[in-house]
């Protein structure tokens, strides 16, 4: 069996606690976000045409209209997001 060099304890995977449970699901089971549930949480920065300048952050683009002419994109960070109208 391997131990440790500095704590002395045994090399070995510990049992699941709940709160390693909680905090799995927290973490990677995230429901994907609607339009509308952004729109409510996230900061709305405003309205562009496609000239825009992208601000600076991890931007994604989570709604495309179906004619392609309307997009919206979400920075998780800021949480905040805007619309961006394509001519």
């Amino acid at each position: 069996m391997s131990n440790n060099d500095i704590t002395g304890d045994e090399i070995k995977t510990k049992p699941c606690t709940q709160a390693y449970r909680d905090g799995h699901d927290r973490i990677f089971k995230k429901k994907p976000m609607d339009a509308a549930t952004i729109a409510r949480e996230y900061e709305k920065l405003g309205s562009s045409n496609s000239g825009i300048t992208i601000p600076e952050g991890k931007w994604v683009r989570f709604f495309v209209s179906p004619s392609g002419n309307y997009e919206m994109y979400r920075c998780d960070e800021l949480r905040s997001y805007y619309d961006l109208y394509c001519d």
